[in-house]
């Protein structure tokens, strides 16, 4: 029976420890119920989301070239900070236009630690040989972060109820603040820069003394990087149909008549049940292809809105929001492995930040959307309007897998 290696225990751990950190957030099932009683309307918080997307997009790939150049702690560390002074500022305004500049804060922020995380953790796997088992470490890491931001936003409801909304983001702010300090002991091991593709076949070869910016811009020139980028495309259809949800999954359970408490509970089951599809991912990740998992997960999710936008209950309405919001963790795992597979060490993170540039722009988009369709046309149409991009996202996904044949 072999022994453990402390190094590898350790390293894991501390990866554990970041995924519970970067996931603390006791404002996240609160924040538009927040907006409102501020006076912010619906379609205002919209184009908030817009702006947080926007910087967001502004600042994807300059943040994941600073973290392959400079170390991908350092970028962790920023968005960390950038996080903390983001919810100072919710304590110190009132007004749409600080929140503005707020939100794009926000935007920045999460585009700085985007990727930074996964390339992390990837590149200490590879410089082990143990690429292998990111799988199964990156569901279990994200399990433990489902569990973490499902107890966080169960907390937020329980502050805001026993003492005030200013105590929300005082915690908020507290908890980024801590994660900065933890995350400069946490261990990086950068492997040598050696191409680290699926494909032996790829043209690209990267020169050591090149810039990173410019081994990225060769990558996606090749056929391998090409052959992602639909991929990216579809990723982000699908998302488009659940990441909104999630925001205006608030105001659409306030006009069913549920308290604060109650939402709040909803969006902690939420990440309750994701700890559970997270923790199956990895199992289901190395036994099944990315083309079974993303059409699977497409066609149960897109019959999901469409049977919530048919005014099903509470109950129904409440079963069918917990499955949309968890059921992505396989989808989004396999994702995440499939891109790590074709992207060779040096421009990992630059490379996960340009999908993740797609997704905002797309996203982005949507949020204002969305908002614009619920107030003009109500939950049901929007909801079936989602729905149909949601399906459209596998013509992507099928369009890559073609490609990279």
């Amino acid at each position: 029976m072999g022994t453990l290696d402390p190094l590898k225990t350790t390293n894991d751990k501390f990866y554990y420890t970041l995924s519970i950190l970067m996931s603390l957030d006791v404002q996240r099932s609160l924040f538009v119920l927040y907006l409102f009683q501020l006076g912010i309307t619906q379609g205002e918080i919209g184009v908030l989301q817009s702006f947080l997307f926007f910087s967001s997009v502004a600042l994807e790939i300059p943040s994941g070239l600073l973290a392959d150049r400079y170390g991908r702690k350092y970028s962790l560390a920023l968005s960390f900070l950038g996080l903390f002074i983001s919810g100072i500022g919710f304590l110190l305004f009132s007004d749409f236009i600080p929140f503005v500049i707020i939100f794009c804060l926000f935007g920045a922020s999460i585009a700085m630690g985007s990727g930074a995380d996964r390339a992390l953790l990837y590149d200490n796997l590879l410089a082990e040989n143990r690429t292998d088992e990111y799988p199964k470490i990156v569901s279990r890491a994200r399990a433990i972060g489902a569990v973490s931001l499902g107890l966080s936003m169960l907390l937020g409801g329980v502050i805001q109820d026993a003492m005030s909304w200013n105590s929300v983001y005082i915690v908020f702010a507290l908890s980024k603040l801590f994660g900065a300090i933890v995350v400069t002991f946490i261990p990086e091991i950068r492997p040598p820069t050696i191409p680290h593709y699926s494909s032996t076949t790829s043209s690209v070869r990267t020169n050591v003394t090149e810039g990173v910016f410019i081994a990225l811009v060769r990558f996606f020139r090749s056929k391998n990087g090409a052959s992602l980028i639909p991929l990216f495309v579809g990723f982000a259809l699908f998302e488009l149909s659940t990441v909104p949800l999630f925001i205006y999954g608030q105001p659409f359970f306030s006009t069913l008549g549920l308290e604060v408490q109650l939402i709040a509970g909803i969006y902690a089951a939420v990440e309750a049940i994701s700890t559970a599809m997270f923790i199956a991912a990895g199992y289901i990740c190395s036994r099944h292809s990315l083309g079974v998992i993303a059409f699977s997960t497409t066609i149960i999710v897109t019959s999901l809105l469409f049977i919530l936008s048919l005014d099903v209950g509470i109950i129904a309405s409440t079963a069918c929001f917990l499955l949309i919001m968890s059921l992505p963790a396989i989808y989004e795992t396999s994702y995440e492995t499939y891109i790590h597979e074709n992207v060779e060490s040096r421009i990992r993170a630059s490379c996960v930040s340009a999908a993740n540039l797609i997704n905002s722009i797309i996203i982005g988009t949507s949020y204002t959307l969305f908002g614009g369709l619920v107030e003009r046309y109500g939950f049901s149409l929007t909801l079936m309007t989602v729905a149909a991009c949601c399906l459209l996202g596998l013509f992507g996904v099928c369009a890559t897998l073609r490609l990279s044949r």
